[in-house]
């Protein structure tokens, strides 16, 4: 495995396996990555339009009753670690 035949890859739009995209993450500059991608994004978007989106998951709440078996993020009302955001809160963590 190397990064030149992993770029090319990228480049022809194939899928990376698991153990390739680790290779990548854990061996190639940053730099060529953001080249590599910059280069996917004038292949797919060739009018020189970039965009961007700054997404953001808020909880305003950490209580729930459902009891999920997989969930570790929710607390039971009364727990010491239970907390609803109020409003100004809330304001400051999304502007």
């Amino acid at each position: 495995m190397n990064l030149a035949t992993l770029y090319k890859k990228a480049m022809n739009f194939e899928f990376l396996s698991l153990e390739e995209g680790m290779f990548l993450f854990q061996q190639s500059p940053l730099t060529e990555l953001m080249y590599v991608a910059n280069e996917l994004r004038k292949k797919q978007v060739p009018h020189g339009k970039v965009t961007w989106q700054i997404d953001r998951n808020v909880n305003t709440t950490n209580v729930c009753i459902a009891n999920c078996k997989f969930c570790n993020f929710y607390r039971i009302p009364g727990h010491a670690e239970a907390y609803i955001t109020d409003m100004p809160t809330y304001r400051k963590k999304i502007e």
